[in-house]
C-alpha cells in the first residue's frame, strides 16, 4: 500500500543520492526487437528503472521487451503488483515472463505486492491440490469409449470446468510457483551481493 510505494520512494532516492549524474528528466528510449522503441520513465543512470505492475503487465509488452529491460539495467523495481488469476491470464503471464527474463539477465528486484510471492497467483487450488486426476475427467456428455477414452474432447469437463481450463491453471500454476521463488531469490541480499 502507501507504506510499501514511501518505501519505494526512499530507495529511488537513496540510490539517486549514492550513484550522482548528468542525466537528464527524459524518458530513455529503450531499443527493443524490430526497430522499436520502448519509453522508460523512471530509471536513473542506466542502472535503476522504476516501473508498475499495469506499465509492464496490462499492456501489449511482450518477452522482448522485457529483454531489453533487463539487458539495459541491473535493478527494477516493480511497485503494485496484484494478486494474478485466471480472469487476467494474459497478465499472470507476462508477469511470469517478465520475472523469467529478469532472472536470466541476472538483474536484482524490489518489489512491492499485495501480498508474499507465493500467494500472489489464485488459481484453482481445490482442483489442482488434491493429487489425483482419477475423479477429475468425466466426460459432458456420454461419448465415451468402451476403454473410457472421451470421443468429445472439446466439451469434455470435470467438475463443470473445461478441462483446458484445468490445463491452463495446472502450467500457470507451475510457471508461477517457479516466478514466486526467482522474486524470492532476485530479491534476497546474497543475490544482491553477488551481482551489484
Amino acid at each position: 500500500g502507501e507504506h510499501a510505494s514511501q518505501e519505494l520512494d526512499r530507495l529511488f532516492l537513496q540510490y539517486q543520492e549514492t550513484h550522482p549524474t548528468t542525466t537528464t528528466e527524459q524518458p530513455i528510449q529503450l531499443q527493443v526487437n524490430f526497430k522499436r522503441t520502448m519509453a522508460v520513465h523512471r530509471s536513473h543512470s542506466d542502472i535503476i528503472a522504476r516501473f508498475t505492475f499495469e506499465e509492464l503487465c496490462t499492456t501489449e509488452l511482450g518477452s522482448s521487451d522485457y529483454s531489453a529491460i533487463a539487458n539495459h539495467f541491473q535493478i527494477v523495481m516493480l511497485e503494485n503488483i496484484p494478486h494474478l488469476n485466471l480472469k487476467y491470464p494474459d497478465r499472470a503471464r507476462r508477469f511470469i515472463t517478465l520475472i523469467d527474463e529478469l532472472y536470466e539477465a541476472e538483474c536484482c528486484l524490489v518489489c512491492s505486492a499485495v501480498d508474499v510471492p507465493d500467494r500472489l497467483f489464485i488459481g484453482n487450488s481445490s482442483e489442482e491440490d488434491s493429487g489425483t486426476d482419477s475423479d477429475k475427467s468425466t466426460p459432458a456428455n456420454d461419448d465415451v469409449s468402451p476403454d473410457g477414452t472421451m470421443l468429445a474432447v472439446d466439451v469434455a469437463q470435470s467438475r463443470g470446468t473445461a478441462l483446458s481450463s484445468l490445463a491452463s491453471v495446472r502450467e500457470l500454476s507451475f510457471a508461477f510457483r517457479r516466478a514466486a521463488s526467482r522474486v524470492l531469490e532476485m530479491s534476497s541480499k546474497s543475490w544482491w551481493d553477488e551481482k551489484l
